[in-house]
């Protein structure tokens, strides 16, 4: 093999790896968006212009939407085994609890101040993390 060949081999081999890379932290950012619109639409409950827009953002992300992650059935009985979508809203759900969002200007927590505190959270992260094999091979 000459050097021009080793060269293109080693090239496309690092752009396959990069688009791997790339579809990965793409699953990762849309779950990670996915918990940070729960978290906002389980805060906003009342009708509102708000909450309709997370609503929409919650569908576009989810499972039903344009949701990168695989729900894991029971293909005999179809119970659920895996919703990586529930699984983050359930994080989210104990996260935000824990989750200052204090200011001294208000007795209630600032939900904007504590979702955001959640989603930059390195907990957040690795708890996204966990969720890859869940991934969809194509997504």
């Amino acid at each position: 093999m000459n050097r021009m060949s080793a060269w293109l081999l080693s090239l496309t081999a690092a752009c396959s790896a990069a688009q791997a890379t790339s579809a990965v932290d793409a699953a990762r950012q849309s779950l990670k968006n996915y918990g940070l619109a729960h978290c906002l639409a389980e805060r906003f409950t009342e009708p509102s212009a708000m909450r309709q827009d997370v609503g929409h953002a919650l569908g576009m992300y989810g499972v039903l939407g344009a949701g990168l992650y695989d729900v894991q059935q029971n293909e005999d009985t179809l119970e659920t085994l895996h919703d990586p979508y529930t699984a983050t809203s359930d994080y989210v759900a104990a996260a935000y609890e824990h989750a200052s969002g204090r200011s001294k200007y208000r007795r209630d927590k600032v939900v904007l101040h504590a979702c955001l505190e959640v989603y930059n959270s390195r907990a957040f992260d690795a708890f996204i993390q966990t969720q890859d094999r869940y991934i969809r091979p194509d997504g």
